[in-house]
């Protein structure tokens, strides 16, 4: 690589000393010119954002994402250097809620309860291994972070089957769930100008109903929507009395589900919430 070619590929990206991200995509040993290698063969994976350089070794590794999408998985690291795309925006994961384990989400979410220490799988943006509620320690910074964006991303069996993105800027960590925020949906009439009996984080709390999006309520058996934490420990309808809380609800159409007939089609395997 000559000079011309060393300075476009540090135009590309920027240099943290001392990082590495964990669970990289590949990795492989480099030649004389390792950080042009390195950064070259970045470009070539459509979803790399950043890499690990090892320069006594000459060892690189492409990573998925850059460090605020790892969150906890960026170690300090004397020896390595982590390199990260400029120009591209980078996804953040903030939140990642998960069924079954006996947690509010919304009272973890709001940092009223702290949930115990997360593994690093619960990181992951698709693996569905995780055995607590995963909280990014910037959320409790959010209204000093740069935020465009905050999308709320469903998943079952590790796909995404529903999300609600939101404008994020000037938002706190409540107010950014609000259809007057909405920018784009999977369901395609879940938009600011649709009638809502309920929107909001806090939801319906007597009956421990948060994130929830509803549009209609008629004597529990036709309690109509598009999601819903239910959350523990009250419920105050058959439609939420199940085993195993917290549960996410929604609905697996493009319109709305009646809670009451919906099937185990209508239950997410767990929730994030991710900021760009």
């Amino acid at each position: 690589m000559n000079t011309a070619e060393e300075s476009i590929y540090a135009s590309l990206f920027y240099g943290l000393a001392g990082y590495r991200v964990r669970n990289s995509l590949t990795s492989f040993t480099l030649s004389d010119s390792y950080f042009s290698e390195c950064c070259m063969r970045c470009l070539q994976y459509q979803n790399c954002y950043s890499v690990n350089i090892q320069g006594d070794d000459r060892f690189c590794e492409i990573n998925t994402l850059g460090p605020s999408g790892y969150g906890d998985l960026v170690d300090a690291n004397g020896t390595w250097t982590l390199f990260i795309r400029t120009y591209v925006p980078h996804n953040e994961l903030m939140f990642r809620a998960t069924p079954g384990v006996g947690l509010s989400v919304k009272d973890s979410w709001l940092g009223n309860i702290i949930p115990p220490t997360a593994q690093d799988t619960c990181i992951s943006m698709k693996n569905t291994s995780c055995s607590t509620h995963y909280r990014n320690p910037r959320v409790d910074i959010w209204e000093s972070l740069s935020i465009s964006q905050v999308t709320l991303e469903l998943y079952k069996h590790g796909s995404k089957v529903a999300f609600i993105a939101f404008d994020g800027k000037d938002s706190t960590i409540e107010n950014w769930f609000n259809s007057s925020r909405i920018l784009n949906s999977s369901w395609s009439n879940v938009t600011p100008s649709t009638i809502y009996n309920y929107f909001s984080i806090k939801g319906h709390s007597e009956c421990s109903r948060s994130f929830f999006v509803n549009t209609h309520y008629h004597n529990c058996s036709v309690d109509t929507g598009y999601m819903v934490v239910v959350d523990p420990p009250t419920a105050c309808c058959p439609w939420e009395n199940v085993p195993n809380k917290p549960q996410f609800f929604y609905s697996a159409a493009d319109g709305t589900v009646t809670y009451q007939s919906g099937s185990t089609d209508t239950y997410s395997d767990h929730v994030h919430f991710v900021i760009r």
